[in-house]
């Protein structure tokens, strides 16, 4: 007795299959237009422009970020280290370190050119 295979005295041959009559064409959907204003060319509405980060105004924070490292490097090396292990282990020291600056750093670079512009003449 074989299971599991269709074999044996119950397998019938399968019957060919039915050609299906003409199908019918299916209908296309219009696209509603959608609520809101529109270009005149009738394409998508501009995005706004990615505005550059200030790099100026991030620079602090990327200088303090350097110096540690290079401080952080160089006493490794003064205590013994190899330089390509210090340079390493001085990286991922620097970068656990000033990890609360990046963060800074990066909110300062995304920040408004005309509101740091206004705050600076405020504080005059």
């Amino acid at each position: 007795m074989a299971r599991g295979r269709n074999q044996g005295a119950a397998a019938q041959p399968k019957a060919p299959a039915k050609p299906k009559a003409a199908a019918k064409p299916v209908p296309t959907v219009r696209a509603m237009p959608k609520a809101g204003p529109k270009n005149a060319k009738g394409d998508k509405p501009e995005k706004s422009a990615h505005q550059p980060a200030d790099l100026r105004a991030a620079l602090p924070y990327f200088l303090i970020r350097i110096a540690v490292f290079a401080v952080i490097t160089v006493v490794l090396i003064l205590v013994g280290f190899y330089v390509l292990w210090a340079l390493l282990i001085g990286m991922i020291a620097a970068s656990v370190v000033t990890w609360p600056i990046a963060r800074i750093q990066k909110r300062v670079a995304r920040r408004d050119p005309a509101g740091s512009a206004r705050s600076a003449r405020s504080a005059k």
